[in-house]
């Protein structure tokens, strides 16, 4: 069988391209392994308000509630909490979302294959994808898209993983008595090593997860539901609905294309390095993606056609990879108290005027940027010099 484009994956990544190549006349096979769209899923869910209004999503059904602060708790569970009084991103709806970007791309006149697993990729002028399922059947393909996630089988296949990195993160739904426009974030070094636990509420449930760059997630996952000090007494205990296990791939540790092959969303490690979220990068780059494919396959999608790509996103997320995955090994290196410290900071309402001024939810190489450029000035000023070390590693 034949197709002008067979993108492996199903999610956000995959059918948002799909629907934006089938939209520009291609046909475009969409191979999904699961044989229900956007499930299973590791997901908090959480799209920032700008980001959906960029990529021109309006929200829909799969929109659960309405995010306006953020309550942190540093090692000492003292909360800090932070609000601009407005609503800064949505929660969503992982299955229903995703089956909307679905529904988006067959409408568009893309073929969605569910139970279909890319079992193998044979590389050459004309690629071949071995998919497997109710049947199984090969495409040949003018261009490959993987969108298979982070542990990509097109990635391998190709030739594009490089050092791979990943956080492992597991996640429940349950239920908690939470504000329902509140995230709360909890830290520390024996509770997620390099990354950080969550409570998000989700319509009436609650998503309970966490992320760590050493030891078992899963693990991690249920002394913080059963024995934290703080959430463990918010979490109605027993009263898991689902549970899911999955990676973070780290941006720039993969290439993300090469003759005739693309990748995209957490294949291709497009997600933001200090908190995981992929949805909106995702789906940005996806664009980008789509833009290079269009113009590569009016010839032949060779990789220095397709290096428009790589191009396009340098371009838009590069120094955003860049800075935030420099403050991720800061921050991986900090002890309990340095970040006790650094979470007081925001007691002040010097500091936290400062940050609230400078956050952006879908850039947050805005705020790293405005504490490299004025946050000496502002540390000294507080008579905060012992602070100043951590933004020093930050510059190039």
């Amino acid at each position: 069988m034949r197709a002008d484009v067979v993108i492996v994956g199903g999610g956000p990544a995959g059918c948002f391209a799909g629907e934006a190549l089938a939209k520009e006349g291609f046909d475009v096979v969409i191979a999904e392994e699961h044989g229900e769209v956007g499930n299973p899923s590791c997901c908090t869910g959480i799209i920032g308000i700008s980001g959906l209004r960029e990529l021109g999503i309006k929200p829909g059904r799969w929109a659960l509630g309405k995010l306006r602060r953020a309550i942190f708790y540093p090692p000492s569970n003292k909360p800090i909490e932070l609000t601009r009084g407005r609503v800064e991103a949505l929660v969503v709806d992982r299955v229903a979302f995703d089956r909307d970007l679905a529904r988006r791309a067959v409408d568009a006149g893309a073929t969605l294959l569910p139970k279909s697993r890319c079992v193998d990729l044979k590389l050459g002028r004309e690629p071949r994808v071995k998919l497997k399922g109710i049947n199984e059947v090969e495409f040949k393909a003018r261009l490959v898209v993987g969108a298979d996630g982070s542990a990509s089988t097109i990635a391998r296949k190709a030739g594009l993983l490089k050092v791979a990195r990943y956080l492992k993160c597991a996640q429940m739904e349950t239920f908690a008595e939470l504000r329902s426009d509140t995230v709360e974030l909890y830290f520390g070094n024996s509770l997620a090593p390099g990354f950080f636990a969550w409570l998000t509420p989700a319509g009436e449930f609650c998503r309970a997860g966490l992320g760590t760059c050493r030891g078992g997630a899963l693990r991690k996952l249920r002394s913080f539901v059963e024995a934290h000090p703080v959430a463990s007494r918010k979490i109605k205990q027993g009263k898991m609905l689902t549970f899911s296990t999955g990676l973070i791939p780290e941006p720039l540790s993969r290439k993300i294309c090469t003759d005739r092959v693309m990748l995209v969303g957490d294949a291709a490690g497009h997600v933001k390095p200090l908190t995981g979220g992929g949805i909106y990068i995702g789906l940005s780059c996806a664009r980008l993606a789509v833009e290079a494919a269009a113009a590569a396959l009016d010839g032949e999608p060779t990789v220095k056609t397709l290096r428009a790509y790589e191009r396009a996103v340098a371009r838009k997320f590069g120094r955003e990879f860049e800075l935030e995955i420099r403050a991720r090994r800061i921050f991986e290196r900090i002890p309990d108290g340095g970040l006790n410290s650094i979470f007081g900071l925001l007691a002040m309402e010097d500091v936290r005027e400062f940050v609230l001024k400078h956050a952006d939810f879908d850039h947050h190489s805005k705020l790293i940027q405005a504490f490299i450029g004025e946050g000496p000035k502002l540390l000294r000023s507080l008579g905060l010099k012992r602070v100043l070390k951590y933004l020093h590693y930050l510059k190039p």
